[in-house]
């Protein structure tokens, strides 16, 4: 039997609340990401920064903690909103953070368009110690789908 956790970052709520339909599912925790900074309520005005971050790499300081016990999981899943194609800086800044060498890592984003490839090959390249499966656009999951993704 796998033992799961969920790690997120959600800026306007959507990740977090796919993240807490697939804690639900699994019976497994949540490990919310978050940062220092505030991000902007606009939308337009989140891309921006967020743009400036990726030209810079700029990885913002997380205020949540490295998971403290992390060897206890064997599949690790990442949720996060698509920024420029690819996973926020918040998620590199939380991978970067913790050791995922021998995991299982699992990759869902939600987004208006964009799916989920980038992001894998960006959370590839940083966990080179992990098996990072393909990621799913999650804006809507149901049982069937998670199944299917999570399938050994």
């Amino acid at each position: 039997m796998h033992k799961y956790l969920i790690a997120c970052f959600s800026k306007s709520g959507r990740t977090k609340r796919t993240a807490e339909y697939i804690s639900q599912e699994l019976n497994a925790p949540i490990h919310e990401i978050t940062t220092e900074k505030v991000y902007p309520n606009s939308y337009v005005m989140t891309i921006l920064e967020s743009r400036k971050e990726f030209k810079k790499n700029e990885k913002p300081a997380l205020t949540s903690k490295p998971v403290e016990n992390l060897a206890e999981y064997d599949r690790i899943i990442i949720g996060f909103p698509v920024w420029f194609f690819t996973c926020p800086m918040a998620v590199v800044s939380f991978l970067e953070q913790n050791d995922f060498t021998g995991k299982e890592i699992y990759p869902f984003c939600t987004s208006g368009g964009s799916n989920c490839d980038k992001a894998a090959a960006k959370i590839r390249e940083i966990c080179k110690g992990a098996n990072v499966h393909d990621g799913i656009k999650a804006n809507s999951i149901d049982k069937s789908k998670l199944s299917e993704w999570l399938k050994d």
